[in-house]
């Protein structure tokens, strides 16, 4: 695959940056593809693309994580669980961040308001939801719906998780694009440098422990996947990847509920 070509799966964990660049020139590409291809279609399909695209790469990169549980479990490298994945969690933020600095220019200066109206109606269902204990509940359940269907994409397809982040990465670039088009109106393309890391921070609080809730959720189901099919059932190897993963899926619950606690009161 190109993809591969361009970046090795068993080098990218050492280049985040790499695959930030990346991620940033396959969603512009992604766009256009969608926008041209199908324009009434073009949200949810720019977002199908990018799945298409990097599935295969992640699938390469769990894989490996799934070679570091056995080695874990073969008592050949002492690392804490969390430190033996930790450079995952750097290539998914970046795949992450790439997408939204992407997608957010794009909509910004290219237009193309019918690849995001999927997003921007999403974005507008937010914005009409209050704070309080009621929505405490709402955000808890949501969050923890997508975490599941996080971890069960992954499991059942490897690599899943893609589309989920991607969706979700998409959707915060249409609202930093909906916050800079009134003042990029006025003083120019400079605003861009402004209103990204405006954007980011303000939704930072909560949304930092959610997207990790999911990339921890979907680093859980590829490593499942994996050792599903590379391991026997019941072997040490095999109980060790089970472990881990309920575990990893556990923190993914914790990391929603504070999440939600952040969104709904503060």
């Amino acid at each position: 695959m190109v993809l591969e070509s361009i970046l090795n799966p068993k080098n990218a964990e050492d280049k985040p940056l790499h695959v930030f660049v990346i991620a940033f020139l396959y969603s512009f590409v992604a766009v256009i593809f969608a926008h041209q291809l199908f324009p009434q279609q073009s949200s949810i399909l720019a977002v199908a693309l990018l799945t298409i695209i990097f599935v295969p790469f992640f699938q390469k990169l769990f894989e490996i994580e799934e070679k570091i549980e056995d080695l874990a479990a073969e008592k050949k490298i002492s690392a804490g669980l969390f430190q033996r994945h930790k450079k995952i969690i750097f290539v998914f933020s970046a795949y992450f961040l790439g997408i939204i600095c992407s997608m957010s220019f794009t909509h910004i200066f290219l237009g193309y308001n019918e690849v995001f109206s999927m997003q921007t109606k999403t974005i507008e269902g937010f914005s009409a939801q209050a704070t309080g204990y009621g929505n405490f509940e709402r955000f808890f359940a949501n969050n923890s719906r997508v975490m599941l269907l996080t971890f069960l994409l992954s499991t059942m397809f490897g690599a899943g998780a893609v589309l989920i982040l991607a969706w979700n990465a998409s959707v915060i670039a249409v609202y930093i694009g909906l916050l800079t088009k009134p003042l990029a109106a006025q003083v120019g393309g400079v605003a861009y440098l402004y209103t990204l890391p405006i954007g980011l921070g303000s939704i930072a609080l909560h949304g930092i422990p959610e997207i990790l809730a999911y990339f921890i959720a979907g680093l859980a189901g590829g490593i499942l996947s994996v050792g599903m099919i590379r391991e026997r059932i019941g072997s040490i190897e095999f109980n060790t990847i089970v472990k881990d993963s309920l575990l990893l899926l556990c923190t993914a619950e914790i990391l929603i509920f504070g999440a939600a606690v952040l969104e709904a009161f503060l």
